[in-house]
């Protein structure tokens, strides 16, 4: 019994968090049946972010089949900037940092660890690192796509739909459709043959 009623009231916080974001920022557009845990961060600004259908953003290990390092976080910190996450989503304890645009698309699964992150940080070309900061550039991640764990998404990167990217992957440039992605640097390994 106790049990029913912590979970009901777990489930009732998860809510209000959704409703929180809703109302604090105009541009969150939150569509039925997001999942959040409590433990996920969330800091957008007044800058986009949309969620779609039955998007989970998951950040408790409870029941998940790895390690997971760190919570959700999805930071939207540059004005103007947004990120788009496609129906039916499950993002497990990845770190997603938006300069720019990141798209990903419907029925993805990305693994805990993952970081994804369309900005360098820092000026490639300088003589004091501790200054400046990078010109950042769209991340694009199709439909179906699986990301394993540990992997790290680069600015300009684009998946292309029915792709998986394997565990530990360094991943950055243009990947067409049903390609497995492996390595650092990641490449194309092998086509998958998916309708």
């Amino acid at each position: 019994m106790i049990k029913y009623f912590s979970s009901l009231f777990y489930s009732s916080l998860e809510k209000l968090k959704v409703k929180w974001i809703i109302l604090m920022n105009p541009k969150a557009d939150i569509k039925r049946g997001v999942r959040i845990d409590l433990s996920t961060k969330i800091s957008l600004g007044s800058n986009r972010l949309v969620l779609g259908e039955n998007v989970y953003l998951r950040s408790t290990k409870k029941g998940y089949h790895a390690g997971m390092p760190f919570s959700t976080t999805i930071l939207i910190d540059k004005d103007g900037a947004e990120c788009e996450i496609g129906n039916n989503c499950r993002i497990n304890g990845c770190y997603i940092h938006t300069q720019k645009k990141i798209k990903i698309g419907e029925n993805t699964v990305i693994a805990s660890g993952t970081n994804i992150i369309d900005s360098n940080g820092h000026e490639i070309y300088s003589t004091n690192r501790t200054v400046g900061r990078d010109e950042p550039e769209e991340i694009s991640i199709g439909a179906n796509v699986w990301i394993g764990l540990n992997a790290i998404i680069l600015k300009g990167t684009t998946i292309g739909m029915n792709s998986i990217v394997s565990a530990g992957s360094v991943v950055k440039g243009n990947f067409p459709k049903n390609s497995l992605i492996q390595g650092n640097p990641a490449k194309i390994i092998k086509t998958l043959e998916i309708e």
